[in-house]
């Protein structure tokens, strides 16, 4: 039996127009810094389901359904991925880099990338060293980032240069593809699935109807320190924000699920619990993925959550926050994989979270004043 005839009985429930958007915005490069391209899918599809779409001055995008409604409820994804930037040119034309967030070296070698120049794209190989041409100790050592150069079979400096510029963003060559059942692998699920969330959590809550204002946000440059939230935060003071990214599944060999509870793909998307994840706001909408029978599983997060939640949650006087994942095996590898169904509830229960919340409705972990 073919691949496309094993692939043809396994399709995932997930609608055909957001399955195809959500290929788009994977195929799409966005470095952090360098997100532009992956903003303008992203505008493109939830501008349709939107009163309004904004842009700010780093290229955060926004989309609000509802702009008088109250309360304010922010749709949050990073729309930035990993890289690769060019850093210096040798004589011999070999272009060597520095890490864009945070790319493991030891994944790089041999792998095919691509240069964004600005005359368009450009085919690239990380060089290799061959086993037969390593003494011992290479073989027993991993590479290092000051070890990884991109060959672009230029015949010295001069043709290099006429066609790269120090400072030209890289991206690893590998597209999504579909795995059996509802598994999906991509080289940049994090955090595509989350802007495609906020996106297809703001289309769903159109469709249900609602008194809440929704913004849903496609934030830049989360993998180098959370800046676009930061951003997007101080300019909507949403009175509660849903943030969405991948978080680790603990469901494959060599990972420890007592670190982070047993997360497994294909086991119902995730919650995060700890000092970012609003107390209030986790048992709403635990009480609401329960009435539509979303199964949640808990990820602990004691720390700091590895997520714009980090940068969201203390904003302002502090905006109540929740954290939705989807298990991601593999994750900051060229084949971060996911499953379909997982990530198709997350918008639902989003949704329906937004459509819940009556006008004027906040979130305090108690009431103060005197007693």
């Amino acid at each position: 039996m073919g691949l496309n005839r094993v692939r043809a009985r396994y399709n995932p429930p997930m609608q055909a127009r957001p399955r195809e958007f959500l290929s788009d915005l994977l195929r799409t490069p966005s470095p952090s810094g360098f997100e532009a391209r992956c903003a303008r899918v992203w505008l493109d599809y939830v501008g349709k389901y939107a009163d309004e779409v904004q842009t700010d001055a780093y290229g955060n995008a926004f989309a609000i359904v509802n702009p008088a409604g109250s309360p304010t409820v922010m749709l949050e994804g990073h729309s930035d991925e990993i890289g690769l930037m060019v850093t210096y040119i040798d004589d011999e034309g070999y272009l060597w880099v520095s890490r864009i967030g945070g790319v493991d070296p030891k994944m790089l070698p041999g792998l095919r990338v691509v240069l964004h120049t600005p005359d368009g794209e450009l085919a690239g190989v990380i060089g290799a060293t061959a086993p037969h041409m390593q003494d011992a100790k290479a073989r027993e050592t991993s590479a290092a980032i000051s070890d990884i150069y991109i060959d672009i079979g230029a015949g010295g400096k001069k043709e290099a240069t006429r066609l790269v510029t120090v400072g030209t963003p890289v991206t690893v060559d590998h597209g999504p593809v579909r795995l059996l059942g509802d598994t999906l692998a991509a080289r940049s699920c994090d955090n595509k699935i989350g802007i495609w969330s906020a996106a297809e959590g703001l289309r769903r809550f159109a469709a249900l109807g609602g008194k809440a204002r929704v913004v849903a946000a496609a934030h830049v440059q989360e993998e180098v320190g959370l800046s676009g939230a930061a951003m997007g935060a101080f300019r909507w003071d949403p009175d509660v924000a849903l943030v969405v990214d991948v978080t680790n599944a603990t469901d494959y060999p060599n990972v420890d699920p007592k670190l982070r509870n047993k997360i497994t793909m294909g086991g119902g998307p995730a919650i995060r619990v700890g000092p970012a994840c609003h107390p209030k706001v986790v048992e709403r909408l635990e009480k609401i993925a329960a009435a539509r029978k979303i199964k949640l599983q808990r990820v602990p997060i004691p720390g700091r959550s590895g997520t714009n939640a980090n940068a969201i949650y203390p904003a302002r006087r502090g905006i109540p926050t929740g954290i939705l994942s989807t298990p991601n095996r593999y994750m900051h590898s060229p084949s971060e994989t996911i499953n379909l169904q997982d990530l198709d509830q997350i918008p639902t229960l989003m949704a329906h979270f937004a459509a819940d919340l009556k006008p004027r409705e906040r979130f305090v972990v108690h009431r103060g004043g005197r007693r």
